[in-house]
């Protein structure tokens, strides 16, 4: 679990009072909440594992994954090393060690049965050896055959070993409580080399090891701060003035930026290799440091003991400020930052224990200031906005002010620009002016001053930016009318920009109107930003559009720069955005790396003479440091699991499945972690997908896929815009089922023409069966109709209302409308396969009424049913009734009695006394053989008939 926890960024803000990244803590989870970090581990594809006192952790940048041991020893991880064939080696404190294969943990043999000093070191030298150091049982060599032991009989100075890397050599270098010691393997033969302080090294107790790009190795001690040695030479360096560090137990490297300094006890410190000073990071004040580390996107991995895991962006610093309106950026030559604001001109100084301190310049004139700029004499020129420019020099604090009285046309100087010596180009709002002088303006240097308007061939003369490119050409961003180049003399506007449309093929033409700020790659194309119309890149003959669809994603752009690696950023209220000219690859920075309500101003940007970018923004000023490292742009996009049905697969040696197995589930992951929750995914099944499927999700899933060969292809991206994003693929099989093999299609071919013949002659019997089945239906349904629509059931029933109508005419009219209902319900239920319950039981009512006033009280019927919620066969229970009145006698000596009740809930039975008639009305017995027929048809329980003498009992299943 990963989040970044607000109590703890406020208490990083609070405490970061000068230039520093933004720090963001992250949390091993709520089970791990005791455990302690104590180093953090970068693998080949760019995971993060961290060894910690409770165990083995991926982080993912969401959440932390723990990889224990199955046993009871000790989980408390000293080192982590994955070599060139892909082991995975875990160093623990107990002396054991693991390989992580898979999701498991598995113990290699180190060393005799008893070795139990913590193993604190891997690496690999050029031959391929795997080298294992320890505290307190030297160092253990694997060459794959035979495990070599190096210890202090063999020259190292000590046992106890801090720290291990290896340089291009292939030389191991250890540091101990005896010095460093240079270490090689040359098949049995060992080498060993030791520097102490006797060869210049300021302390023999190395905690800190770290190699630079030149082959040279920084170095870390207990009590003589940070020294760097050269191999080569055999000597050591001090390019960091004397200063109490304490004790230095880390070190991390930003080449020809700045070295990184984990202390126990005294927080953290940065030696800047662009400007030679040391200063101290205000947010780890007094922290044991643990560890430090630099991911492949330019992040800082900070690990304190007490504190737990931080990480920040490194591009990125921040200086706090209490301007709420920065309208103008410079670094001068001394690297002094000045901000002009509007109320007035500031310097920043940041001091050496890293806290800041601002000094305000010109108090007293309460210059407005909107645009700066440094010339070749070390003086500030400031732009104001309606009281002209102003020339300072700080050292000395003299000004000079250039107003209209001096050939000013007019008093707001939006923007500064100076390429050659003795020449500044000022955009206004009322054109362009040029300002030459031939020394220094502050010591009497003559100016001579030029105006450009609209009547030199300006296109507007409300300028917002003045450019001045590689080839000397000066370009001018105008209010309405586009983008203005002056080149050899000559003017040349660019009101509307010409560009393909998206088809490559066909022109397009798209009026730039405003254009806010200017500036250019490394390929000498031109960048223009305008007025909610993205941005333009001129080659010098076509413009190429780039908007919200190209992954822009605020069009209100602020500013525009370049930075050292060529790379433009481009400045919003929203955050910042970087662009690569080239491929037009966008990366986002907004919160996640600090950018918090910017609220920028135009054109408040410039590029100090190290190529790093500063911005003015609301209470902050950004610097963007333009890293030399090879940082990734994309996130890394990794498929950690496969499972068919739910089950995990070795999906790097499995690929081939049955036709069962056709159910699969891919888990994956894009590993950013400067924004985690920014990455977007996008996948596709090759032969099934017809396109892309675009997911915030981590998985996705297939089911029931037919037999055939597929891909399945995903990747990951940060931004809005999907370029050249590198793809994960994993292909698979899936077979055909035996059956449709040709071999078994071969085989089955006799057997196939069989079994047609076979199947067509039990068609015809089951065709026979069901026109069996529909006759008998027909049969029975016409029985029933005639059953009741013959002569003597009319005749009977209607004597019956006769006599009613005569005695009692009301009771006439219920028993002609039952008489009604009840042929209505048998018209109406004649067709139907089952009816309700419900149903059967209303006809059955129906005609029991019927019966009781043909033969009074002689007649009973008693129903007794819990369940009407089922079915049942038309008619049966009236038929039922119908043949216990048909067979028996009724008379007030001998009443029939009928009993319908549910039996177990399983069958409804009719019960009724047995007294037959001495003659049998003529039947064909039909109606009873049908209703047990139609039960057997239909496959249920059999109708089960009993005859005890005394009573006939017939049983009829219940359909649910």
């Amino acid at each position: 679990m990963k989040t970044c926890f607000h109590i703890a960024l406020l208490w990083l803000a609070g405490n970061c009072q000068g230039q520093a990244p933004f720090f963001k803590a992250h949390e091993l989870g709520e089970p791990f909440q005791q455990v302690k970090a104590g180093f953090v581990y970068e693998d080949y594809n760019g995971v993060l594992w961290f060894g910690t006192t409770g165990g083995l952790f991926l982080f993912d940048g969401i959440e932390f994954q723990p990889f224990l041991k199955t046993d009871s020893t000790s989980n408390h991880v000293r080192s982590i090393f994955r070599d060139s064939k892909k082991r995975f080696w875990v160093g623990y404190e107990d002396g054991s060690v693991y390989h992580l294969k898979g999701q498991k943990l598995r113990a290699w043999q180190l060393g005799q049965q008893g070795q139990n000093a913590p193993v604190n070191g891997f690496a690999e030298d050029g031959y391929g050896n795997i080298w294992i150091s320890t505290y307190g049982d030297g160092v253990y060599i694997f060459d794959e055959k035979k495990l070599f032991h190096l210890d202090s009989t063999d020259g190292l100075p000590t046992n106890e070993v801090y720290v291990m890397t290896t340089d291009k050599a292939g030389q191991a270098w250890l540091g101990t409580d005896g010095g460093i010691s240079a270490c090689s393997l040359a098949g049995s033969q060992k080498s060993v080399k030791n520097y102490t302080t006797q060869d210049g090294l300021p302390d023999d107790i190395v905690l800190a090891i770290l190699p630079n790009s030149e082959g040279k190795l920084w170095v870390g001690t207990h009590d003589g701060g940070v020294c760097l040695f050269d191999p080569g030479k055999e000597s050591f360096e001090f390019p960091i003035d004397k200063q109490d560090l304490g004790i230095v137990k880390c070190l991390e490297l930003f080449e020809g930026t700045d070295l990184w300094i984990g202390t126990h006890g005294n927080g953290v410190w940065r030696y800047s290799l662009q400007q030679g000073s040391l200063s101290h990071l205000p947010p780890f004040e007094q922290a044991k440091v643990t560890d430090l580390h630099k991911d492949i996107e330019g992040n800082i991995w900070v690990l304190t003991n007490a504190r737990g895991i931080f990480s920040a962006n490194r591009q990125f610093e921040f200086v706090a400020t209490n301007f709420e309106n920065v309208q103008a950026v410079l670094t001068d030559t001394k690297n002094r930052l000045w901000i002009g604001t509007p109320h007035g001109l500031y310097s920043h100084q940041m001091d050496w224990d890293g806290k800041s301190s601002f000094q305000q310049h010109l108090e007293k004139l309460n210059l407005n200031t909107v645009s700066l700029f440094e010339d070749e004499f070390g003086n500030i020129w400031i732009g104001t906005f309606g009281q002209g420019v102003y020339v300072y020099q700080p050292a000395t604090g003299a000004t000079r002010h250039i107003s209209l009285q001096d050939g000013l046309v007019n008093g707001s100087i939006m923007s500064l620009a100076g390429q050659k010596k003795g020449q500044l180009w000022m955009a206004t709002l009322a054109g362009a002016t040029e300002i030459s002088y031939s020394g220094d303006v502050l010591k009497n240097g003559a100016l001579n001053i030029r105006h450009l308007g609209r009547q030199d061939g300006l296109g507007s003369s409300f300028l917002y930016k003045v450019f001045i490119d590689s080839k000397g050409r000066v370009w001018f961003g105008t209010d309405g009318q586009g983008v203005c180049v002056l080149e050899n003399g000559r003017l040349k506007n660019f009101p509307i920009a010409t560009h393909l449309q998206e088809n490559g093929k066909l022109e397009e033409e798209t009026r730039l109107y405003a254009v806010y700020s200017i500036t250019e790659d490394q390929n000498g194309h031109i960048w223009l930003s305008t007025d909610r119309a993205g941005i333009f890149e001129f080659d010098g003959t076509n413009f190429q559009h780039l908007t919200v669809k190209e992954g822009i994603r605020d069009l209100e752009i602020t500013s525009l720069a370049t930075d050292a690696n060529g790379l433009v950023l481009i400045v919003h209220p929203t955050g910042l955005d970087l662009l690569t000219p080239g491929s037009k690859h966008l990366i986002y920075y907004d919160e996640e790396v600090g950018m918090h309500d910017l609220n920028p101003n135009l054109n408040a940007v410039c590029t100090d003479r190290f190529g790093n970018v500063w911005i003015g923004a609301k209470n902050t000023i950004i610097k963007y440091s333009a890293l030399k490292e090879d940082l990734e742009i994309d996130p890394r996009t990794l498929l950690n699991n496969v499972s068919v049905f739910l089950e995990p697969i070795d999906f790097n040696e499995v690929n081939v499945f049955s036709h069962r197995q056709n159910n699969l589930v891919f888990n994956y992951m894009g590993l950013w972690y400067t924004d985690p929750g920014i990455v977007k995914y996008r996948y596709r099944l090759t032969n099934y997908d017809l396109d892309w499927i675009e997911s915030k999700d981590r998985r996705a899933t297939y089911s029931n896929l037919p037999a055939g060969h597929y891909t399945f292809e995903v990747t990951s991206t940060e931004n809005d815009a999907w370029l050249d994003e590198p793809i994960v693929s994993y292909s698979f099989w899936i077979k055909k089922p035996f059956w449709l093999r040709w071999w078994f299609i071969a085989l089955a071919l006799p057997a196939v023409t069989g079994l047609f013949v076979w199947y067509q002659r039990n068609r015809d019997k089951r065709i026979q069966l069901v026109n069996l089945l529909e006759k008998d239906k027909v049969e029975s349904q016409l029985a029933a109709l005639k059953a009741q629509i013959n002569p003597h059931f009319l005749f009977n029933s209607f004597n019956t209302l006769i006599t009613v109508i005569e005695e009692n005419p009301k009771l006439a009219v219920e028993y002609v409308e039952n008489l009604s209902d009840f042929y209505r319900k048998i018209i109406l239920f004649r067709d139907k396969e089952i009816i309700s319950m419900k149903e059967e039981i209303e006809l059955v009512e129906n005609f029991s009424f019927l019966l009781e006033k043909r033969y009074g009280s002689n007649f009973r019927l008693r129903m007794n049913i819990k369940n009407t919620n089922c079915y049942i066969v038309p008619f049966t229970l009236q038929l039922l009734v119908e043949n216990a009145v048909k067979h028996n006698i009724i008379s007030k000596s001998k009443p029939l009695n009928v009993d319908i009740s549910s039996e177990n809930g399983e069958y409804i039975t009719v019960t009724n006394n047995l007294q037959l008639k001495l003659t049998q009305e003529k039947s064909t017995y039909f109606g009873l053989q049908s209703l047990v027929m139609r039960y057997d048809l239909l496959g249920k329980r059999k109708v089960k008939i009993e005859d005890t003498g005394n009573f006939y009992k017939v049983s009829v299943p219940l359909i649910q």
